[in-house]
């Protein structure tokens, strides 16, 4: 285990500078890790996103208004986003508020050109079905390199829209998916073409590694069947 696990960029590089932190660093990098504790048990699913809000209210009386634009930022690179429906609100002055926003009627799962849905085990299935080329990175919050891949499978599902479908799959929140499939490590890519699971990547490629294992598959002809079939 790391000495100095749970803290910033900034306080590791302050500790390489100099050796020692001051104490209203230590505090600083003490509230962090609490931030840090609070979010991983909200993706774990082991709170809900209440006792979040409770939390981020408490941050809005103390003033403390560092933590909570970092755990608007730490927040905003998941789905649990859109779960939470929360409401920012900076002022001219630094100061911050924050509310539970309204929540927005769905019927289906979005579908529009260009988005990456988001796959559960409910819906994984459907969606394999429903969609001639589909593309789904299988992440995870914690994942370091998962949100290093995030941008490219954003970017595809951008400039392959209408050719090919791009999901997500947090294998946290869907574990039967993911032990269907033996997803060991991620990020994970798995491409499925008319239903059939035609190719799986490893890793957080770059684009120029990826997109040709797709776009093989969105140029090509599917074979024509053997005469009697």
């Amino acid at each position: 285990m790391k000495m100095h696990d749970g803290l910033s960029d900034r306080v590791r590089e302050r500790l390489r500078g100099i050796g020692a932190l001051s104490e209203a660093e230590r505090e600083s990098a003490a509230e962090e890790k609490q931030l840090n504790e609070l979010l991983r048990r909200f993706y774990a699913n082991d709170i809900q996103g209440d006792a979040v809000l409770e939390a981020l209210k408490t941050y809005e009386r103390d003033k403390a208004w560092e933590l909570l634009r970092m755990a608007r930022d730490k927040l905003r690179q998941s789905f649990k986003w859109e779960e939470l429906r929360l409401e920012f609100t900076e002022r001219e002055d630094g100061s911050m508020t924050v509310e539970k926003g309204e929540p927005q009627e769905t019927t289906a799962v979005p579908t529009a050109e260009g988005a990456v849905l988001e796959l559960t085990d409910a819906s994984f299935d459907a969606a394999v079905s429903e969609h001639a080329l589909l593309v789904v990175d299988c992440w995870a919050v914690w994942c370091g390199p998962c949100r290093m891949v995030a941008p490219v499978i954003e970017e595809l599902a951008k400039d392959y829209a209408g050719r090919a479908t791009f999901g997500k799959l947090d294998v946290d929140k869907n574990p039967a998916t993911a032990r269907r499939f033996q997803i060991q490590s991620i990020p994970t890519i798995l491409i499925f073409k008319n239903g059939r699971l035609v190719n799986q990547k490893l890793g957080a490629l770059p684009r120029a590694m990826l997109e040709p294992a797709i776009a093989k598959h969105v140029e090509a002809k599917e074979p024509m069947p053997p005469a009697g079939d």
